[in-house]
């Protein structure tokens, strides 16, 4: 997880949140970009990391912090990473689900849109048309977000890691773009998680920073998505769309 600005005086709860679940990580991380980030005055931090929490500094790549640091270091330890947001309450069975979910060529995760394609353009349609994905579907054409947490294989997280920084200039304000489209090319298909009786519960006053603002309502995710998907990515979802419901 990553956190910023004045939400890291509420990230505390959604740390909690997983901390309190049916199954615990075996390391919860926070990673800090900012240079005079103080624990001492979040209080609620300071007891996490007495029961065990990470706060390790970075350096500032926005929303890749929650995964990019962590694969460029770790990802020769051969665990499975999870990554969540950090405005969100994660429901008991959250991180139980996701590891039963896991599979050797998939990334479950609990949201995703279905893409979908333009005959005539040969790209992608704007991302505000996409609808959800259908539950329990595994496709190249589901575009997992990581607002509800998805799991990352240790396999891709090296794909992760070898791909090095190249985001910063094609999709620096969008990590599920980047993410969606290595594993398409990576053969890892994202597999949508059903979450009947678990309920992800935003916390208030965390949107006055929310990238969502920026990449949905303000529609900048679809220049980025046209930045990094290609002809052959956008031809391995189409074949997927054909083949899968």
């Amino acid at each position: 997880m990553t956190s910023y600005g004045r939400r890291l005086g509420i990230v505390a709860h959604a740390l909690e949140s997983i901390a309190a679940g049916s199954v615990r990580p075996s390391r919860l991380i926070l990673w800090v970009d900012e240079p005079d980030f103080d624990v001492s005055a979040y209080p609620m931090l300071q007891r996490l990391q007495r029961r065990g929490l990470e706060i390790l500094r970075c350096e500032n790549f926005g929303p890749h912090n929650k995964y990019f640091h962590y694969c460029r270091d770790f990802a020769d330890r051969g665990l499975s990473l999870a990554v969540a947001d950090d405005d969100i309450m994660y429901p008991h069975r959250w991180l139980e689900g996701l590891i039963n979910a896991s599979g050797q060529e998939q990334i479950p995760g609990y949201r995703a849109h279905r893409i979908t394609t333009d005959p005539t353009s040969g790209g992608l349609t704007p991302y505000n048309t996409w609808k959800p994905a259908p539950v329990d579907s595994t496709s190249h054409a589901n575009f997992m977000t990581g607002v509800a947490g998805m799991l990352l294989p240790p396999r891709f997280q090296m794909v992760l890691r070898d791909c090095g920084t190249a985001f910063t200039a094609l999709t620096p304000r969008a990590d599920d773009i980047w993410l969606n489209a290595l594993a398409i090319r990576n053969g890892y298909r994202r597999r949508v998680i059903g979450a009947a009786g678990q309920h992800l519960t935003i916390y208030p006053r965390s949107q006055e920073q929310a990238l969502h603002n920026e990449n949905v309502t303000g529609g900048g995710n679809d220049p980025q998505l046209a930045a990094v998907f290609g002809p052959d990515d956008v031809a391995c979802v189409a074949a997927d769309l054909a083949d899968t419901p």
